[in-house]
């Protein structure tokens, strides 16, 4: 079998309310849908999404370009049936075997799936076996003032969250009210942690996390600098509460160098940022072997993005639960698929059938492009 041709699509779609990090404020999902055809009249679903631009430099507008200029014309003729190989003909693309994390995680899930269905296999079943069916849920918080933190969290446990994360800012106050609030709205056994995404200093953590321990808070994620893991490691030392390293691990290396430092207890893998199915397992096996836990996030993917993570999910073992992510309607006002992502009472379902298990659909494609699809041909 070998690839023929490829459907790179940038699409947006608007967010059920804004949604506000410390890094800004986003209305839409973003995101770059890939089919790749097959001369055994195959197609594989691949997804890069995004939510703000991190160290990889990559966005909506350049995921694109890279797919049609540089990787995409590589896998043009290759047999999807070699993963491995393939995927090192990505790997080759660049000086830096990690370049491109969001534009290989695309085509390394559309290969997957392409393999799985010429195979009559789900994804899962492909990659180690379907060991798990559905998934608790936990879900994230946007920057609020207290009280509207607290009733967005209310209204989240009353729909069936097994979680809540909540975001922290520059400013370490406000972070204590809106922490402090939820908890109080909550009740104390709801599990809470908050994700400064870098956004305090190594003192500031270490004050927030004596208050959290106080509060029952039960994981701080990413508080400082990705990159000051001396930082990360005092706070680690100090905390009661789990340390989470979050954007400090885009690579395997980083993850084995946060278990070397004892920089944090938990990694968090995203298969868009990573490079995919095939760089998130080996961020988890990396992590086992550091002896580090592992949570799943996501840049709140699409669909075909929301069940690479299920499946990915369902072929591991070890991974914590809640995942971060349950399904695009959480979020969006709309999905690219043809049926919907099954989600009720914070429980989440793997996709049944082969590959990935889900369908796009053209009408919604359309809707939703930014720019009409660039299409590459053997």
């Amino acid at each position: 079998m070998k690839i023929t041709s490829l459907e790179i699509w940038p699409l947006r779609i608007p967010y059920q309310t804004d949604y506000t990090t410390s890094r800004g404020t986003t209305t839409h999902g973003e995101g770059v849908l890939v089919r790749m055809h097959s001369d055994a009249g195959l197609t594989g679903l691949g997804e890069a999404s995004f939510l703000f631009p991190d160290r990889s430099g990559e966005t909506l507008h350049t995921v694109p370009a890279i797919l049609a200029h540089h990787l995409g014309p590589r896998l043009l003729g290759a047999d999807p049936l070699d993963r491995d190989g393939t995927l090192a003909l990505l790997a080759a693309a660049a000086g830096d075997a990690h370049s491109f994390p969001y534009s290989r995680a695309a085509l390394d899930l559309a290969l997957h799936d392409l393999a799985a269905k010429a195979q009559g296999l789900p994804v899962a079943g492909m990659l180690g076996g379907v060991r798990h069916s559905s998934f608790e849920v936990g879900r994230s918080l946007p920057l609020a003032a207290p009280e509207a933190v607290a009733s967005t969290a209310t209204s989240l446990q009353e729909q069936g969250y097994r979680g809540l994360t909540l975001k922290g800012s520059s400013d370490r106050q406000t972070d204590l009210r809106c922490c402090a609030a939820v908890r109080e709205a909550v009740g104390p056994d709801l599990p809470l942690e908050i994700d400064p995404n870098q956004a305090w200093s190594v003192e500031d953590a270490l004050t927030m996390a004596i208050a959290l321990e106080e509060l029952e808070f039960c994981t701080i994620e990413q508080p400082c600098a990705w990159w000051d893991l001396e930082g990360l490691a005092r706070i680690n030392a100090a905390s009661k509460i789990t340390i989470t390293a979050d954007e400090a691990v885009m690579c395997a290396p980083e993850v084995r160098q946060v278990g070397r430092m004892r920089a944090a207890e938990m990694v968090t893998i995203k298969l868009a940022r990573v490079g995919g199915l095939s760089e998130g397992r080996r961020r988890l096996q990396a992590a086992k072997a550091a002896g580090l836990a592992c949570n799943i996030g996501s840049k709140h993917p699409f669909g075909v993005g929301t069940a690479a993570i299920l499946h990915f999910c369902a072929s591991c073992e070890g991974l914590t639960q809640p995942i971060g992510y349950g399904a695009p309607l959480e979020r969006l006002v709309d999905d690219i698929l043809e049926e919907p992502i099954r989600f009720s009472d914070g429980i989440t379902t793997l996709p049944e059938g082969p590959g990935l298990g889900v369908q796009v659909s053209d009408e919604k494609l359309e809707r939703y492009a930014i720019t009409r699809p660039t299409i590459l041909t053997a």
